[in-house]
């Protein structure tokens, strides 16, 4: 299957999982996260704030900013992701493609190499740290700028395919976790 056909897949399959499937799976996966030793020892982390079609992070926002960690958002400038710091919902506005993005302090390039761990959303993985994104390579840009970050692709349980087809852009992820059906 080819990216877009995989990524029309995607977009019915997500269209098709309940609202409280999507809750559910969102906080315990973010749980589960939470209970490994690389996010508990994570000070300064990049994460997202999720689209509707997106698995949820807040709790992963929550938890960091509650011991004092560093939050990164990315925002869109252009064709590239700048990283800013997240100071609360308050401070949030909206940017380009109507995405929520921060108005706090940016993460100059320089200071990429504090970044511990990048959590990225996607359209689509496998299991071997294959990624789809939704098509216009913001992530693919950025991620080679932060290659000794830890790569952890999330999202949900209709997420993991057999394989998702890649290119020589294409970033791979350190890690994969999906969300779990069921329950």
């Amino acid at each position: 299957m080819n990216k877009k056909e995989m990524r029309q897949l995607m977009r019915q399959k997500k269209a098709e999982m309940s609202r409280e499937q999507k809750i559910r799976e969102a906080e315990e996966l973010c749980e589960e996260v939470m209970a490994t030793k690389r996010w508990q020892e994570a000070r300064t982390v990049l994460l997202y704030w999720a689209l509707n079609d997106e698995l949820n992070v807040e709790p992963l926002i929550d938890d960091l900013q509650g011991r004092d960690g560093t939050v990164l958002l990315p925002t869109c400038v252009g064709d590239d992701l700048v990283l800013r710091e997240y100071e609360g919902k308050e401070q949030m506005r909206t940017g380009d493609f109507g995405i929520a993005e921060p108005t706090g302090r940016i993460w100059g390039e320089e200071k990429y190499g504090e970044v511990d761990m990048v959590v990225v959303p996607g359209v689509a993985f496998d299991r071997e740290g294959g990624r789809l994104g939704r098509g216009r390579g913001f992530y693919d840009r950025l991620l080679p700028k932060l290659a000794g970050s830890w790569k952890m692709g999330v999202g949900w349980s209709i997420q993991l395919v057999e394989k998702v087809e890649r290119d020589e852009r294409d970033v791979l992820m350190d890690e994969v976790r999906i969300g779990k059906k069921g329950n």
